[in-house]
């Protein structure tokens, strides 16, 4: 059984114009989905359709076998939700605010207070869980609302932007917790985030939506194939002659597309032949960023 599926998943507000069109797609348990799009490509309401918060208007979709339109509490039982919309109670402390929700959840009162300790623990909010949310720092209110998620032990876990507002070792400590969710207890992680790089670090399936529509869906190479990506070739140098196709890096280097090592070498025998200085110079694959663009060019024409 797939954690989640998603077949012909369609959603219009007015009745004329799309917020997700027709979107399929199924996702395994224990993968780490990374939901990638510009702002207003149907990500939240895609999130919002498989919660049950939203109705459809047409299509399927299901949470381990669940039916997210007809079996709204099991949904509910099975997923947690993080946000950067959905805000704790700030006249409560930490630990109240978990209570509250735990008992939302109709959790024991034990198990309520052994989980929301350890959560605490783990986010190394211990100190601060009898201190008011409104005195929290911005990183402080994050990682409770990620423990907030994780209270009641959802199988399917929705995240929208962890790590923002996050100082470094607090984003690492979250990363390597999304990691351990899913290769150790098979959390399924549905994660929707801005960056790219981020994403190419933690997940093992993406999917490309824009304006409603899903423009490419699947593991890093299998969307590669799909593009029959090149190898570019990164050059460090000084008074680089124009090459067609060449694109400029944000380190001032700049990348040639290549199919064979002998264009390679002949492209750096240009460069010294016309007075160029190479001081590196290596064959580099397409990250996520090179193809998430790649499926976005496609809207544009």
């Amino acid at each position: 059984m797939n954690a989640i599926e998603v077949s012909n998943l369609s959603k219009s507000y007015d009745g004329n114009t799309y917020a997700l069109n027709d979107v399929s797609l199924a996702i395994s348990q224990g993968e780490i989905f990374g939901f990638l799009g510009p702002n207003g490509s149907g990500k939240t309401t895609t999130i919002r359709l498989l919660n049950g918060i939203l109705a459809k208007t047409s299509g399927n979709a299901s949470i381990l076998g669940h039916d997210t339109s007809s079996e709204c509490s099991e949904i509910h039982k099975l997923c947690g939700v993080m946000t950067e919309t959905a805000l704790m109670y700030e006249n409560l402390t930490g630990f109240e605010n978990l209570n509250f929700f735990g008992n939302m959840h109709n959790m024991p009162a034990t198990n309520i207070k052994d989980k929301s300790i350890e959560l605490l623990k783990a986010f190394e909010l211990a100190d601060a869980k009898d201190k008011k949310v409104k005195t929290y720092s911005t990183g402080m209110k994050r990682r409770l609302s990620l423990a907030r998620a994780l209270l009641h032990s959802p199988k399917i876990l929705f995240l929208d932007e962890p790590t923002s507002g996050l100082d470094p070792e607090s984003a690492k400590h979250v990363t390597k917790m999304i990691h351990q969710l899913a290769t150790e207890q098979g959390v399924t992680i549905f994660l929707c985030t801005h960056q790219l790089k981020y994403a190419e670090e933690i997940c093992t399936l993406y999917g490309f939506i824009d304006k409603g529509i899903m423009l490419g869906f699947g593991s890093f190479d299998s969307l590669l194939k799909q593009k029959n990506s090149k190898k570019y070739l990164e050059i460090r140098g000084t008074n680089i002659p124009d090459i067609n196709a060449s694109i400029k890096t944000e380190e001032g280097n700049i990348k040639i597309p290549v199919s064979s090592d002998q264009e390679v070498s002949q492209i750096i025998s240009d460069i010294l032949s016309r007075g160029g200085k190479v001081y590196d110079a290596r064959q580099i694959g397409w990250n996520l960023e090179d193809l998430y663009f790649s499926f976005q060019e496609e809207v544009l024409k």
